[in-house]
């Protein structure tokens, strides 16, 4: 096969590779490629977040150019701490830590309880009714 066969024989197969896959062509020519979530197999989770915690939960999001991205939410290890502290994340007690999924980083602190305290609040939350605010 000459040089010249060759390269019509490659041009024709990107052009029926084109037409059968339109968007996929589009996006490697401009150097993008989709990226693959991670599973969602709790069991995987649970040992990659192993290192850092106990995994809590995991939270999949969808932004507005329908990009799937996972969270993990783990219980933070408090033998760990000062490796949250290296990367600006201070550990308070009851708080969970956000974790990227793709590449597990610890991203952000999360605070499940943010008043903090119980001061003016009934066990089934504030009633206009019955509970006066602080004056």
């Amino acid at each position: 096969m000459d040089k010249f066969e060759l390269r019509a024989a490659t041009r024709q197969f990107v052009r029926a590779s084109q037409a059968m896959f339109p968007g996929a062509s589009a996006d490697h020519a401009q150097g993008r490629r989709e990226r693959v979530p991670p599973p969602l197999d709790k069991s995987r989770a649970r040992k990659a977040c192993a290192p850092m915690g106990t995994l809590h939960s995991i939270v999949v999001t969808v932004d507005a150019h329908k990009r799937r991205r996972t969270w993990y939410i783990i219980d933070p290890d408090p033998a760990v701490s000062a490796q949250y502290a290296a990367l600006g994340l201070d550990l308070i007690p009851g708080c969970k830590v956000l974790v990227d999924a793709e590449v597990m980083r610890p991203t952000a602190i999360l605070d499940f309880d943010p008043v903090g305290s119980e001061e003016g609040r009934s066990a089934a939350g504030f009633n206009p009714y019955f509970d006066l605010p602080p004056s």
